[in-house]
């Protein structure tokens, strides 16, 4: 057999996997929602759950903490995918606007490196504010972040995510452009393409949407090791050496720690699973770490500094670290 046969025979069998795993996820997600709903089983109840009882503890902690965690992001990925495929049979078009630039930005695949070639195509044609707008809005969401988002953390966050990102892009964008205006700073408009690509190249969805998995599984897997450890150990005898009360210091933390790490494709919301469920880490502070180590990280500002110059991009960063904390505060304030 030919080495191009081999490897047709292989893609065909990968995307038959892919399949079988994405119909299982989709058949025992509504078996289990049906039998749940049935019988009156939540979170509360759990013991009266047949797969409880019929197991060791240990092991239902990990059939529910990772199992069933593995399940939601697969389907909720997969479901990204399909809208994603969707709309990108539109063809691409040049935004005028602060707003198209931030609802056409959270449609695309692509993170905060990938952006910038997108941009360089968009610099002679719209303002600054519009490409910055941009630039913010693309790693932050798009489809499938947003039903990850609402499958893992609920559709609160989904809710607060999406009206966050889009304050920040939009304030950001304009208050950079009076800024450089001001101060008229100059800007290079080169740019080096990114190494470390988060869209993966295959078309096909089931292929598409397993190759996201692959890259969250050790996200997944250490999201699913927390909640375990936190369920298993009874974290209340230790949550007091994880305290996130004092709401200034938790937002500096999520800002400083934010910012340097690197996520794509929703990782953080997986970071965020067991924070939220075991700790006192509020709304506001896991905001303020979603959207630093999703809109800026350190391997895109690198490439910014060569596209906009040092002034412009720690410009960016600055109304970035000011705007999160600013939206933090409101979010703790209003929920």
């Amino acid at each position: 057999m030919s080495s191009n046969a081999m490897s047709l025979s292989w893609v065909k069998d990968k995307e038959k996997l892919s399949k079988i795993a994405i119909y299982f996820a989709i058949v025992f997600t509504l078996a289990d929602t049906l039998y749940m709903n049935i019988a009156g089983i939540h979170y509360g109840n759990k013991e009266l759950c047949i797969i409880y009882n019929s197991m060791p503890r240990w092991l239902f902690l990990i059939y529910e903490y990772l199992f069933e965690l593995l399940v939601i992001v697969l389907l909720g990925i997969f479901g990204g995918v399909l809208i994603e495929q969707y709309i990108n049979k539109v063809k691409r078009f040049f935004p005028k606007n602060q707003v198209l630039a931030f609802l056409y930005a959270s449609f695309l695949p692509i993170c905060s490196c990938g952006v910038i070639p997108i941009v360089e195509t968009m610099k002679e044609r719209v303002k600054l504010r519009t490409l910055v707008t941009f630039i913010i809005s693309a790693p932050i969401l798009n489809p499938y972040i947003v039903f990850m988002s609402a499958s893992v953390l609920g559709w609160e966050y989904a809710l607060l995510r999406i009206a966050s990102a889009f304050f920040l892009a939009i304030t950001t964008g304009y208050l950079v452009e009076v800024v450089v205006n001001f101060f008229q700073l100059s800007i290079p408009g080169v740019y080096d393409n990114c190494n470390v690509g988060c869209a993966p190249t295959s078309k096909n969805p089931y292929l598409k949407t397993m190759t996201y998995m692959r890259r969250l599984l050790p996200f997944i897997l250490l999201a699913g090791a927390l909640s375990f450890a936190f369920e298993f150990i009874h974290p209340q005898q230790y949550l007091e050496t994880l305290s996130f009360n004092n709401e200034a210091v938790s937002m500096a933390l999520m800002t400083i720690v934010g910012i340097p790490v690197y996520v794509c494709n929703g990782a953080d919301v997986l970071f965020l699973k067991p924070l939220l469920s075991f700790t006192d880490l509020s709304m506001g502070s896991a905001m303020i770490f979603s959207l630093t180590s999703s809109a800026i990280c350190i391997s895109s500002i690198v490439m910014l500094i060569k596209f906009f110059g040092k002034q412009v991009t720690f410009t960016i960063l600055g109304v970035i670290v000011s705007q999160v904390l600013m939206l933090g505060v409101l979010i703790n304030w209003f929920i």
